[in-house]
């Protein structure tokens, strides 16, 4: 047995392959023999990089500048013989370690829960029945059929091709399609990307169709190879770099404010020791260390919101760009309809029930769909939902495409293209002649239909029996029916060429009824009032996509179609103001969606688009967020950013909000962590600059720390939605979380609520209470601001008597931890001692909890100014 595959399966013939590989190039594997190698060779998938272990994720986490200054002022506290700082600041280690490593599991098993929504799946011939599998159940020798639009599912060796057309760049960086044949290559030693008898797993195709043997699996595949070397990255989006450089820019500026608070602590004769531990305090308060994660938090729960919709977010940078989304370009099948197409109806000239059922046989053996026997009885139809539909309207009348293409054997098959308009398949009857079967645009079948079938004979069609197709078209369209032609024609040919020739004859006309879907035309409406556009750009004919536009809600009855020809001959700035008033855009070509991409982008509009083709890609890449449905190409769903599980439209627009969620979330998670850090700096600051004794100590700035940047900014990830998302102009580029308005208010609430407090402790020490006292009331009070601020930061638009203070119970949760974490420290003995606190009355706590409201207020009343009275679109 071979084993190289790198060097020997291109140099093969088929008689070499069938032994080696112990396969039949007809029949494919028998199921005993697939049992017997899926036992040797194990599942078709590729090893998983070795999950990041705990102690990875502790190491990772110690070489954080936090965490390291901390460990820095232990060990020097240590040498002071500090020892009851030591333990607090070991505790802060030990207490950040543990917080961090908690939020990144979460987001790593959210992360997980997405890597294994997505199933992908090949077309086999096992037994002499075509099926299809999962893609890890393939095993070496496995025949495979391959079309335009699907991903290679294993190293394979061609044994057949048609204009088979491949991309390699996942393994060459070439973009270019290549050309592959099934001719074996007598050279040794040829390089990879010039063996093209062989398909690399990994790869996908461009265009044609193939049939191919496993060569390799898994491990043993060039994919596979290339893996082994790869080591694990984190995805590092936009947003988390913005978010990562305004860290380095937090701890710059924190450097000199601790600097300049050491200094006037000195200048007023503090201790250094406890000027130093006080600055390290500072700095370690300030800094929003538990930043990243949250961030990664937020969108890993965010895209598994969108999961239980039925929509797969693919990469991070999809889930922060879908709140910002404008406009939404649709197709019009399987996400506006149901997909579910049911023939509905035949026309033929004179509608004999001979002509109807010979049509329907010819359309069953053009069709590229095939069925397949799930179990003893069943039969499942596999392919698009239009080819299904006729191969299911076949079977309900008792019409199987298997006893046809006994009769009817396939030479060659050229599969449907958006730019040519139809699909032919080659076949040889029982008597040895040669027939071209063709399906397609009725337009184009009736352009090039020179003869037309009447009562099982050839005729020269008449311009009467043309205007009789064109109004059935018309009208079946205008009702909201797809509709496809029927046409064949005898030949001597051995393969299909490239252009059909003039003279084909007409069989005639195919309707399909695809409803739309029950839930689509509230969600267009949702849509429209949270201020997004939708626009329909199908290729199907106007009739057609004007009725279901109407019926969904995308347009008035009677609204204007333009038809791809039309926009070809528009400049760029006419069809950008054409797109701000048409709505609906009929024969559609993948090239003519892509340009209505680009031109909505360069007028500044984020753009979610939908495709299920192969041709579809370069749209889906260009757009904002990229769009496939489940049923759609490998291709497309490769290059989209979200994957539609249920195909539904309803899931694009849940989707859309779950992003502005996203945002706004990460909105308040930033609001919180620099309005209570601010706030601390101001206090020591102040009360330094105005000759005060210190007002806290450098473990109880550390312990109000852990309070703040544990479970609290975290809560933040789990806050539901707010009605106002679903709003218009309620958008912002990803550019903008820490908008100039959030900015100003962090800044004023962390000026007010440090100037607050810093006259609480003048009036304090006026009062000429004892300073472990005064300090402990200080301690109290900083903690219970930052848990009064977080309910009023829940939302940034209502006042707190309007928010529903119960909506996260993690916040709730978090909240009362942390107060369980501030009665600790005032009544338990030994974090008492550690914190230099002192137990205080009821009478003390009762005139807390009244500064906390009153600090409130003022927070409220800072917000109004900034939010909720000018309804800024921040």
């Amino acid at each position: 047995m071979i084993t190289d595959t790198k060097k020997f399966w291109y140099s093969l013939d088929k008689t070499e392959l069938k032994e080696e590989l112990e396969t039949d190039f007809k029949n494919g594997l028998q199921n005993e023999r697939v049992s017997e190698l899926q036992i040797r060779d194990g599942k078709n998938v590729l090893i998983k990089g070795k999950q990041i272990s705990f102690w990875r994720k502790l190491i990772t986490h110690l070489k954080s500048p936090l965490i390291f200054i901390l460990i820095i002022a232990g060990f020097i506290t240590l040498a002071l013989h500090h020892f009851l700082d030591s333990i607090v600041v070991f505790s802060a280690v030990l207490i950040n370690l543990s917080m961090g490593i908690f939020q990144e599991n979460k987001a790593d098993k959210a992360f997980e829960k997405l890597n294994t929504a997505q199933k992908k799946y090949a077309t086999v011939i096992r037994g002499g029945k075509q099926k299809i599998i999962l893609i890890e159940e393939l095993v070496q020798g496995d025949l495979v059929v391959l079309t335009a639009g699907v991903c290679v599912p294993a190293d394979i060796r061609i044994i057949k091709a048609k204009n088979l057309l491949v991309n390699e760049s996942v393994l060459t960086g070439e973009w270019a399609a290549v050309e592959k044949n099934a001719r074996p290559i007598q050279k040794k030693d040829v390089a990879l990307a010039e063996q093209f008898n062989m398909l690399w797993m990994g790869t996908s195709v461009s265009a044609g169709y193939g049939k191919g043997v496993v060569a390799g699996v898994g491990q043993n595949t060039q994919l596979g190879l290339i893996s082994e070397g790869l080591s694990e990255f984190d995805e590092i989006t936009p947003m988390r770099r913005k978010m990562g450089k305004l860290v380095r820019f937090l701890s710059v500026l924190i450097l000199f404010s601790i600097v300049a608070i050491f200094l006037l602590g000195v200048f007023q004769g503090e201790n250094y020791a406890d000027m130093f531990l006080i600055s390290v305090a500072v700095a370690v308060a300030v800094i929003p260390e538990g930043l990243p994660i949250a961030m990664t938090s937020v969108l890993a729960v965010g895209m598994k919101e969108i999961l239980k919709k039925g929509g797969l977010v693919k990469n991070l940078l999809a889930s922060e760009t879908l709140g910002n989304v404008s406009v939404i370009l649709t197709d019009k099948t399987g996400t506006i309809t149901k997909a579910k197409m049911k023939l509905s109806n035949i026309w033929t000239l004179n509608n004999t029930d001979e002509d109807k059922g010979t049509t329907l046989k010819m359309a069953i053996i053009s069709s590229d769909a095939f069925v397949e026997k799930d179990g003893e009885s069943e039969l499942i139809v596999r392919g698009r939902p239009l080819e299904k539909a006729i191969v299911l309207a076949g079977l309900e009348q008792d019409i199987h495409q298997n006893e046809l293409a006994e009769n009817n054997k396939r030479i060659d098959l050229q599969l449907f293209a958006s730019e040519n308009g139809y699909a032919v398949s080659l076949n040889r009857d029982g008597s040895d002649k040669r027939k071209i079967y063709v399906s397609g645009r009725p337009e184009i079948m009736l352009e090039k239909s020179k003869f037309v079938l009447r009562n099982g004979r050839k005729e020269k069609m008449r311009a009467d029996d043309k205007k009789y197709f064109q109004r059935i078209l018309r009208e079946r369209s205008n009702q909201g029916m797809r509709l496809t032609a029927i046409a064949f024609r005898t030949v001597d040919w051995e393969k299909i060429p490239d252009s059909l020739p003039a003279d084909l004859v007409f069989a005639g006309l195919l309707a399909f009824s695809d409803p739309i879907r029950e839930d689509v035309k509230e969600s267009i409406q949702i849509a429209k009032k949270a201020g997004v556009r939708v626009i329909m750009l199908t290729g199907d004919n106007p009739g057609t996509a004007r009725k279901i536009a109407e019926e969904a809600g995308i347009i008035k009855s009677g609204g204007r179609v333009l038809v791809g020809q039309e926009i070809e001959n528009m400049g760029d700035e006419e069809l950008a103001k054409v797109l701000n008033e048409i709505k609906v855009f009929a024969r559609m070509s993948p090239s003519q969606k892509l340009r209505v991409s680009k031109i909505l982008k360069e007028n500044g509009e984020i753009t979610a688009m939908t495709g299920d083709g192969i041709n579809d890609a370069p749209a889906l890449r260009n757009a904002s967020v990229g769009i496939a449905v489940e049923s759609g190409t490998e291709v497309a769903k490769e290059s989209a950013d979200l994957i539609l599980l249920g195909n539904s439209f309803s899931i694009i627009v849940y989707a859309i909000e779950e992003g502005r969620r996203i945002i706004d979330n990460l909105k308040k998670i930033v609001s919180y962590l620099l309005s209570t850090s601010f706030s601390e700096v101001f206090v020591i600051g102040g009360a330094l600059l105005l000759g005060f004794p210190l007002p806290i100590l450098a473990s109880q700035i550390l312990w109000i720390n852990i309070i703040e940047e544990g479970l609290m900014s975290f809560a933040f990830v789990f806050e539901p939605k707010e009605k106002y998302l679903k709003q218009k102009d309620r958008r912002i580029s990803n550019q903008e979380i820490l908008t100039p308005q959030l900015k100003q208010m962090i800044l004023v609430i962390g000026l007010i609520t440090g100037a607050f407090l810093i006259m609480l402790y003048f009036i304090l020490i006026n009062l000429n209470l004892p300073l472990d006292r005064i300090r402990t009331i200080m301690f109290v009070a900083l903690s219970i601001d930052s848990l009064f601020f977080a309910f009023s930061i829940k939302s940034f638009r209502k006042p707190i008597w309007k928010i529903k203070l119960f909506s996260n119970r993690f916040l709730i949760f978090a909240w009362l931890s942390s107060f369980a974490m501030i009665f600790a420290a005032l009544y338990l003995p030994f974090l008492q001692t550690v914190l230099r606190v002192i137990p205080l009355g009821a009478s003390d706590l009762g005139f807390l909890f009244l500064i906390g409201l009153f600090n409130l207020a003022l927070i409220e009343i800072v917000k109004f100014f900034f939010f909720e009275r000018k309804q800024l679109a921040w």
